[in-house]
């Protein structure tokens, strides 16, 4: 009897009807934690997105807390207003009103608290080899205000100490908001809260003047005895705008323990850039470095564009109170750690440091680091290599025990390995392993390519739009890695993702011994190549375990999956020869058995652990640096530095940030390729052809106006000004075409420009003179004309045949120079009623000194300086004095004693979108010429 074949089928998918159920339960699972396209598309754009958003979510300027513990920002705020009320360079009356007010400020804080001393500073003098130059010298006579909190624990020795520092002094060309007013307000709070908290240790402030003109008062410091009595430091300070201050550098691990802050912003590249010379900027941690104490320093970073403008002011800074609060949360935290652990005082290893997220800082040695990566150097490929062998000779095994013999074929060894070579399978095997470099090649040609055209067509376009940048060089990126490495790829992901790992950690293998290097000479920065070369060790480890656990191609019951219905996904699982090649016949089962090959889908969940490892470590450590050096040096293009190197930067950055998707390429859909064209275009494009400035991110102009007094070493030295000169300082064509025909007293006029550098630091803009009929004019009782006798005096007298006397004075200025020809370098100085010598811990040069900057607390100061000089020969050079205070709606027309009317031009007429700033310690020098 014949069943009916029907109804024999219907009780067969009965009866299978539950299995069937919980294999496609398993099927779902597998749809969505598998090695399959949606899963591993989905995963890559939410851990990029989400990283890089976070990264920006805590490099936020933090609230402020309802509870202050201590400290009162209100309070600290009208300081703020008071202090950035006008700008108030040294050479100006304006600073006098600032010195007063913070003076009185501390005075009534600490009446009636006898452990704590004021001191009013109009002492101490002293001169020293000038900061960052080879043949400069400095008098200066000190205005600083101390604060000593004496200690109340008794064990301590009188040098353990800690030092917290701020300028009150501004440049003369903005009201110092950030740069130095937070830190200046911040630091009358600690004096407050410290008062009422009195520490173990004892603090020592110095709330100095004269930084912006070479750390004038932090030297004259060291000549305090007070300065005797601290070996930690704590330095605020402000190079920007505003948002959230930056742990800039720090000396040595003791002193990082101490920045156990609530929100902590830091990173070593800073203190790498500094150190480098790629920040041609300093502060006073350079001078309290040298004179031998640990310590760290603070300052904001963001905003560069506004830096020493008349945007550096309170209604311009970026988050204002917040950036204030943010301040003064991370110095109370610092302070208190300095003032009472122990643990952060002392000398120790230089530090390696970056903070995550803005919630946590990551702390360690440079001498750890080191030693981190030479063992990763040797014991990485060891372990990777008897990983890699071992998982060969498991699937070899696996292979041989499936087919119960070693296959006939397989004992032919020669006619195998001619099979394989005149099939040129070879060639698809070599390609595999090299395609992986090649990427890397074409990558890095597309992006000098890309950096070229941004160069050559529109440079500072990162100026303003530093992130649109990062948008095209990352897609570019992706794009140009995509299209190397994915065609050819759609067969046996796994292999090929295993086999791009191996490639990444080769890779990271290179750039670590790069990085060694690198620690070795005294550079951290390079601490996320560490974490990455680990992040993809054990990314490799995982991939050989998932191979060794699951054999490729094996039958085992684990891998096949009963499918009653013929529907099969092509794209994701492919057939199977067998599977083409095999026609139903009458011994075909009802049940046909699909091999899933751990090639086709991979097993559920190791992937993904491997994504994990080797593409969140690296990318979020990567996005990090890429948010704070877009911060710190996408707007100092106008300063001189690089674009070439900010570029280069963006480039490097942006490529090791999509370098570790690569073992995932092949299982990441199309569509991302085809928006990421559309975004490429649309970025590049407007980069290309918009203007880089704008009246929220200015391009910053130097200003500097020099007036000519003739000779006046002569019998009869002229008495009025016989040639004035304005020079404007900026980038090449927006200064010749768009800015300088908008000043009146330039149309007309013979402008000649040429490449110049500003005390050897603007590298690369250009310098545009002409003469002017502006003249300076200070403020005086006298109703005659300006002439010379109201800007500068001076005589030379020749005392021997190697040394003169001059005698200079200036009624409106508290700063004078002297220039000697380069040839003739002065070998001693000493100014008349000073001190004397030099500070020890920066002697002048061996080779002497071709120019003496003199600057006086006193305004009617007159300046008598011996000089004495090699050889018998004449002596030549200039006699010059600095003018700054300037009328100004800003100012008011009580602290304003003169005009610089070209300056004034300057403010009235600049385009919206530019910005004047000083281009040296005064914004006129009044020189005459000497010979004797």
């Amino acid at each position: 009897m014949i069943d009916d074949p029907p109804r024999l089928h219907w009780q067969l998918r009965a009866a299978l009807l539950p299995f069937n159920c919980t294999m496609q339960i398993v099927e779902g699972i597998a749809k969505v934690f598998a090695f399959r396209t949606l899963p591993t598309t989905v995963l890559a754009v939410v851990v990029y997105i989400v990283l890089y958003g976070a990264v920006q979510y805590g490099d936020r300027v933090p609230k402020v807390p309802k509870n202050q513990k201590g400290l009162d920002l209100a309070q600290a705020y009208a300081d703020l207003h008071h202090i950035a009320e006008r700008p108030h360079p040294v050479l100006s009356h304006a600073n006098d009103i600032v010195h007063d007010y913070i003076l009185n400020r501390v005075g009534n804080i600490s009446s009636g608290i006898d452990f704590i001393e004021v001191h009013d500073d109009h002492v101490s003098n002293a001169s020293w080899a000038a900061w960052g130059s080879g043949g400069s010298a400095v008098y200066y006579e000190a205005t600083n205000i101390l604060v000593k909190i004496q200690g109340s624990d008794p064990d301590y020795a009188p040098g353990s100490g800690v030092l917290f520092s701020a300028h009150y002094d501004s440049v003369s060309t903005a009201s110092g908001a950030t740069d130095d007013g937070m830190g200046v307000a911040t630091l009358i709070q600690l004096v407050e809260y410290l008062a009422r908290n009195r520490p173990k240790r004892t603090a020592v402030f110095n709330i100095n003047n004269g930084e912006e003109d070479g750390l004038c008062g932090a030297f004259t410091f060291l000549k305090h005895p007070w300065s005797t009595l601290t070996d930690t430091f704590l330095n605020l300070e402000g190079a920007a705008a505003g948002g959230r201050p930056l742990l800039f550098r720090g000396t040595s691990t003791p002193a990082l323990r101490s920045f156990h802050v609530p929100h902590p912003h830091g990173n070593v590249l800073s203190a790498d850039a500094f150190a480098r010379g790629v920040i041609r900027s300093g502060t006073d941690y350079t001078v309290y470095t040298g004179a031998g104490m640990e310590g760290l320093d603070l300052a904001f970073y963001r905003g560069r564009s506004k830096y020493h403008t008349k945007y550096d002011a309170i209604p311009y800074t970026d988050a204002q109170e917040r950036a204030l609060w943010a301040m003064m949360e991370s110095a109370r935290g610092s302070a208190l750690s300095l003032l009472n652990d122990d643990r952060t005082h002392g000398s120790g290893s230089p530090p390696v440091y970056f903070d995550l997220f803005g919630a946590w800082l990551v702390v360690l040695s440079m001498d750890s680091l080191l030693i981190a990566n030479i063992v990763l150097l040797i014991v990485g490929p060891v372990i990777l290599l008897v990983l890699v062998v071992a998982d060969a000779a498991v699937l070899q095994s696996r292979s041989q025990n499936r087919n119960g013999h070693v296959s006939e074929y397989n004992n032919n060894l020669l006619q195998q390995f001619w099979a394989w070579l005149i099939s040129f399978s070879w060639l698809k095997g070599a390609w595999m392993w090299a395609k992986f470099w090649a990427a890397v090649l074409v990558t890095a040609g597309l992006q000098a390519v890309l950096m070229f055209g941004y160069l050559k067509l529109n440079p500072f376009i990162v100026y303003s739009q530093p992130t649109l940048v990062v948008v095209s060089s990352f897609t570019l990126t992706y794009l140009s890695l995509v299209f190397v490495i994915t065609p050819s790829s759609k067969h046996l992901p796994e292999k090929q993702k295993h086999i791009m790992f191996l490639q990444t950690y080769i890779f990271t293998w290179l750039l670590l011994i790069g990085a060694t290097v690198a620690v070795s000479s005294g550079i951290g920065g390079v601490y996320f190549v560490t974490a990455w070369n680990i992040a993809v060790l054990l990314a490799c480890v995982i991939g050989c375990i998932e191979n060794m656990l699951g054999a490729q191609g094996s039958y085992d019951t684990h891998h096949v999956h009963y499918a009653p219905l013929p529907q099969h996904d092509e794209e994701e699982h492919p057939r199977t020869e067998a599977e083409t090649e095999a026609e139903p016949t009458e011994t075909t089962p009802l049940i046909r058995p699909i091999l899933r090959t751990k090639d086709e889908s991979g097993a559920i969940g190791w992937w993904i652990l491997q994504f994990i490892l080797a593409v969140s470590v690296p990318v979020t450590l990567v996005a990090h640096i890429i948010v704070l050096s877009l911060a710190a040096t996408a707007q100092t293009l106008t300063d001189g530095s690089s674009a070439v190197t900010v570029y280069a930067g963006i480039s490097i950055l942006v490529f090791m940030m999509v370098l570790p998707v690569i073992p995932f390429t092949f299982k990441i859909h199309s569509a991302v390729a085809s928006l990421f064209v559309i975004i490429f275009v649309f970025s590049t494009v407007s980069n290309l052809f918009a203007f880089p400035f704008s009246q929220t991110e200015p391009l910053k102009v130097f200003f500097q106006q020099t007036v000519d007094l003739g000779n006046i070493s002569s019998p009869h030295p002229p008495s009025q000004i016989t040639h004035a000169t304005t020079t404007l300082t900026g980038v090449k064509h927006f200064m010749k075409d768009l800015i300088i025909p908008k000043l009146p007293s330039a149309i007309g006029q013979n402008v000649t420009c040429g490449y110049k550098t500003i005390n050897g630091r603007q590298v690369g803009l250009q310098t545009c003179k002409w003469d002017s009929t502006l003249l300076p004019s200070p403020k005086s009782d006298s109703a005659s004309p300006v002439g010379a006798d109201r800007l500068m005096g001076a005589h030379v007298a020749r005392l021997s045949a190697n040394s003169a006397r001059f005698t200079v004075w200036a009624p409106n200025t508290r700063a004078c120079r002297l220039y000697f020809d380069n040839d003739k370098h002065i070998k001693s100085h000493n100014v008349l009623g000073s001190e004397g010598g030099m500070l020890p811990q920066f002697p002048a040069p061996a080779g002497g000194v071709n120019q003496l900057d003199l600057w006086t607390r006193r305004w009617d100061r007159i300046f008598e300086v011996d000089v004495e000089w090699e050889g018998d020969a004449a002596l030549e050079g200039r006699v010059a004095c600095e003018l700054a205070e300037y009328e100004s709606g800003s100012i008011g027309v009580d602290a304003a004693r003169g005009r610089i009317p070209a300056f004034e031009e300057a403010l009235a007429f600049f385009p919206k979108w530019a910005a004047v700033t000083k281009r040296d310690d005064g914004l006129v020098e009044v020189y005459g010429r000497f010979s004797i």
